[in-house]
């Protein structure tokens, strides 16, 4: 049996050489399956250049407006492949990532969606493998961090994966909704869920994600997760879980013991005690992370970071339920081969 066609489908909108990065790895497939690449989202000429180096037959998709769920039903629409495999473009990959791919998929024919786990670049800076570790953690993401961090292979479900790391057979794609800020991934995985589709999740399909360099963008992505998160459960009350809400519920509690606080209440400090069982579970996770990265000083910023990603997605997730459901301007997009692109015109 042949091995199936794969369709990479980034989007691009961290910079040229996180662009570069990607493609470099890329490149270095051993043994890889025919595939095509295909680039959307907002790219200028620099990054045009670092694709037409490397990928000078790659397919060009440029979204003027809209959501990312928008500008990846142009890669959709442009991908010709048995398998599209969706990536950013802040990411690399191992060597074998697509011949992996090829082989799980051939070995799992009854699965339709395949995806691993993305990992913090051996590379970083302290405050990006603490941010990872803490994100790997269960105390950290609960459900989620599996996609963080390496767990047993086997059958999973939308809790497993992110559009970083996740191929679909095109057979039974849907398009991705357009009207959410992030988790357009978790919607389409629900709907491939609920029409019976088995998914499969394996350790060997890992990606190195770049993680923010700072803890305002960190803050600001746990914020836009959580937003995405509160978006979804409106419009798909199915995808409703219980992880999903606790931070925010754990916020709401806070906020009501403060009042309570203000107001004398006399037995606020009763109330107090989930707050502190809180606290002991934050700080234990921290000095696991602490511990198992080998570094003392990372406690505190593990523990800070724990915090923050319990805050931001909270406070995302009751931003993203009040948010309007207005959906923002269909995307103008325009796709063509890099070549045809490029190509001079007539007379030139």
């Amino acid at each position: 049996m042949s091995p199936p066609r794969i369709s990479i489908c980034i989007l691009a909108g961290h910079g040229s050489q996180t662009l570069s990065d990607c493609l470099d790895s890329l490149l270095a497939q051993i043994d890889a399956p025919p595939h095509e690449l295909i680039i959307g989202g907002r790219h200028g000429e620099a990054e045009l250049s670092v694709v037409a180096r490397r990928f000078p037959h790659a397919k060009i998709c440029k979204s003027d407006a809209g959501h990312p769920g928008s500008a990846r039903n142009a890669l959709i629409a442009q991908a010709e492949g048995d398998l599209l495999l969706f990536l950013d473009d802040d990411v690399t990959v191992s060597p074998d990532l697509l011949a992996r791919l090829a082989e799980l998929a051939s070995r799992y024919p009854r699965a339709s969606v395949f995806g691993g786990p993305n990992d913090t670049p051996p590379q970083s800076s302290a405050f990006q493998l603490i941010q990872g570790a803490v994100l790997g953690s269960l105390v950290g993401s609960g459900p989620v961090s599996r996609r963080y961090g390496a767990r047993h292979p086997g059958p999973a479900d939308e809790r497993w994966f992110t559009l970083c790391n996740l191929a679909v057979r095109r057979e039974v794609m849907l398009p991705f909704r357009d009207d959410l800020i992030c988790a357009e991934e978790n919607a389409l995985l629900s709907q491939l869920r609920a029409k019976g589709e088995l998914m499969r999740y394996e350790p060997s399909l890992r990606v190195f994600h770049r993680r923010r360099s700072s803890w305002r963008e960190f803050a600001s992505q746990m914020f836009k997760y959580g937003r995405g998160r509160g978006q979804l459960l409106v419009r798909h009350p199915g995808t409703i879980r219980l992880a999903y809400l606790i931070p925010s519920a754990l916020l709401l509690y806070a906020l009501l013991v403060i009042v309570l606080a203000v107001s004398g209440a006399t037995y606020t400090g009763l109330l107090l005690v989930p707050l502190g069982l809180y606290g002991l579970l934050a700080l234990a996770g921290s000095l696991w992370i602490a511990l198992t990265l080998r570094m003392p000083s990372a406690l505190p910023r593990a523990l800070a970071l724990t915090l923050t990603v319990h805050g931001g997605y909270g406070i995302g997730v009751l931003r993203g339920v009040v948010a309007p459901r207005r959906s923002p301007p269909p995307a103008t997009v325009r796709g063509a081969r890099l070549d045809e692109a490029t190509a001079p015109e007539p007379g030139r």
